[in-house]
């Protein structure tokens, strides 16, 4: 037998028991797992990674999957609330597949998945938002606000029956954003134009009691201090009363008739004027002088 007959014989054999060998194994990677089926009916579920032995194709099937979270996000849809109101709520959903055997069975692909899980989410969401007011999604006033309460009944609504169905594990339900109808709108912001006007109003009220309080201790502080400045005058009049009543005394005791004569022309001072006409004894004090002065020659 030549020795290129026998290379090529070895060459096809190699490559026969290689095609034999991919035909027969595959591999599952760390990020997936894989249903194996048998003429369409599923056998077994591998999910650790590593190389694994099969029947070749159409024998048996390898059906893999993606065991990593995916995410996808709700349709729009309009949803009433409790108080009759129009909403637009679309959610996320965080999911990964926790039953491959159930996925396979029930739904076959990623695709089909997400398509049943926005159905079953958007159900569950619009139940959610009916047992809720309104002023309970959208509110100035944060503890009205029940959106995480929402969120965590819609999860409640969904898990089981994702898991139960479709062998799909739901991690997490959240609100993306809210969104409303365009009649919607002009109520909504009628709505916060009142809320602003009341808490305007209960600020401007605040403000008015705290300034009443200001002023009225403002104006106690201000009768204390007047009080004390017309006791401390007093004070201080009475003192300078006394003061100058001792010096007077201290005057009138050394030269009482001088004192006396200094009174005696005060009086006249204060009584007495150009168009002053009196009639009175010319002889009583302090009147005398003005007799002495005319009789002297020096008066008027």
């Amino acid at each position: 037998m030549k020795p290129t007959l026998i290379v090529r014989m070895c060459v096809g054999a190699a490559a026969s028991i290689l095609l034999i060998g991919i035909m027969c194994s595959f591999q599952v990677r760390q990020n997936e797992s894989v249903v194996l089926t048998r003429l369409g009916n599923p056998i077994r579920v591998l999910q650790d990674p590593g190389l694994y032995l099969k029947w070749p194709w159409p024998i048996e099937n390898v059906n893999r999957y993606d065991a990593r979270l995916d995410f996808f996000e709700t349709r729009l849809a309009e949803a009433l609330t409790r108080d009759k109101r129009n909403v637009i709520v679309p959610v996320f959903v965080s999911w990964k597949i926790s039953d491959p055997k159930r996925f396979l069975e029930s739904l076959g692909s990623t695709e089909n998945a997400r398509a049943k899980l926005d159905s079953l989410v958007t159900s569950a969401k619009n139940t959610a938002l009916g047992r809720f007011d309104y002023d309970q999604l959208v509110s100035t006033n944060r503890e009205n606000v029940k959106l995480d309460e929402i969120e965590e009944q819609i999860l409640n609504l969904v898990v089981p029956q994702a898991q139960e169905s479709f062998g799909v594990a739901i991690q997490q339900v959240g609100i993306k954003r809210l969104a409303l109808p365009e009649a919607n709108t002009e109520f909504v912001l009628e709505r916060m134009r009142a809320e602003r006007q009341q808490f305007a109003a209960r600020f401007r009220a605040d403000g008015r009691k705290e300034a009443d309080e200001i002023r009225a201790r403002t104006d106690a502080e201000r009768t204390v201090l007047l009080a004390e400045a017309r006791q401390f005058a007093e004070e201080t009049r009475g003192k300078a009363e006394a003061e100058a009543a001792r010096i007077y005394a201290a005057a009138h005791s050394k030269d009482p008739d001088f004192y006396r004569f200094l009174r005696e022309l005060e009086t006249l001072r204060k009584v007495v004027d150009e168009k002053t006409t009196l009639i009175l004894d010319g002889k009583a004090p302090p009147f005398q002088h003005l007799w002495t002065q005319e009789e002297d020659g020096h008066g008027n």
